[in-house]
């Protein structure tokens, strides 16, 4: 599998980056790939965000065959950790091996990209972006351990 992670501007925070930098190491351990892609943050403007998000998801192939897209938004299904990875494993078992998924700036999507891709929500809670970036590189990471029976994930 391949993970893509697609992010409105740097963070501030040097503890969001190392978070960031760790579980895409760890990512890396049990995938194919894993990308990290920091878009320019254009503020309030959501068409131009949304532009950026479309090129860079057109530029990466992940517009077409077997990808599947994730926003992340409060208005999105939340999964515990097991259906999350239960998920992302019948998608595998469909054929699907590149995954992405958009965090969006503080003004979040537009309806279009809203539409289009699948919304997931981590939390019934709201988090900062930068936070929400960390949360779900681990959140990918946890349940690659518990596609693989790995001993990351402690279940009851």
């Amino acid at each position: 599998m391949k993970f893509t992670f697609l992010n409105v501007g740097r963070s501030k925070f040097s503890f969001v980056e190392g978070g960031l930098k760790h579980y895409l190491e760890n990512i890396r351990h049990l995938a194919d790939e894993a990308e990290l892609v920091d878009l320019r943050d254009h503020g309030s403007d959501k068409e131009k965000e949304a532009t950026a998000f479309l090129e860079a998801l057109a530029k990466r192939k992940l517009l077409e065959g077997k990808a599947r897209v994730f926003l992340l938004d409060e208005r999105g299904k939340t999964y515990s950790s097991e259906e999350f990875a239960r998920q992302l494993g019948a998608l595998q078992d469909q054929g699907v091996q590149r995954f992405a998924f958009l965090v969006g700036g503080a003004y979040g999507f537009t309806d279009e990209m809203r539409a289009r891709f699948t919304l997931l929500s981590l939390s019934k809670m709201t988090f900062p972006h930068d936070v929400a970036r960390v949360l779900i590189a681990e959140q990918v990471y946890r349940a690659l351990h518990i596609l693989s029976g790995g001993k990351y994930h402690h279940a009851d």
